[in-house]
């Protein structure tokens, strides 16, 4: 049996996002989850260099999905066929703007996709920076993830 991260869905969504050249990159508890923090999440958090992207709607609908950009006080979101698990996000606590955080993005692969995650150590500066309750609950699990990387990097956290 293959086990999955990702919905056939959310895979193609993704895919379609790459071949549309639209510039994102997985944060949160899941892009920590993807470099080695020992946490668990149910949603997928998407930061967009910009939600008013107009291949991102098509992306979407080419994974039988549907895009809402938001507008007013309703956020963008994403639905129909993607479900509920991507969560859009206009704005990361204590980072700083898309563009200088996708610079050091970490480029992998989930399901085969290549995709941009936060680094962890940007992860960790926005769950301090957020200062919620469920963000300082895995703060612990997110620093022994970057000590972990550390060690095997073969840098010295001290200097």
């Amino acid at each position: 049996m293959t086990v999955s991260a990702l919905s056939d869905a959310e895979r193609r969504f993704l895919e379609e996002l790459n071949a549309r050249g639209v510039r994102y990159m997985i944060v949160g508890l899941s892009a920590a989850i993807v470099q080695g923090a020992n946490s668990a999440t149910r949603d997928i958090d998407l930061w967009f260099a910009t939600i008013s992207d107009p291949q991102i709607a098509p992306a979407a609908a080419a994974a039988g999905g549907i895009w809402v950009s938001g507008f007013g006080m309703t956020p963008a979101q994403l639905g129909g066929a993607l479900g509920d698990r991507f969560d859009v996000v206009n704005l990361m606590s204590g980072l700083r703007s898309f563009d200088d955080e996708y610079t050091a993005a970490v480029a992998t692969r989930i399901d085969g996709v290549p995709v941009k995650v936060l680094p962890l150590s940007r992860v960790l500066a926005s769950k301090r920076a957020a200062d919620r309750p469920k963000d300082r609950a895995v703060i612990p699990a997110l620093e022994e993830a970057l000590a972990a990387i550390s060690d095997t990097d073969g840098r010295d956290d001290e200097a």
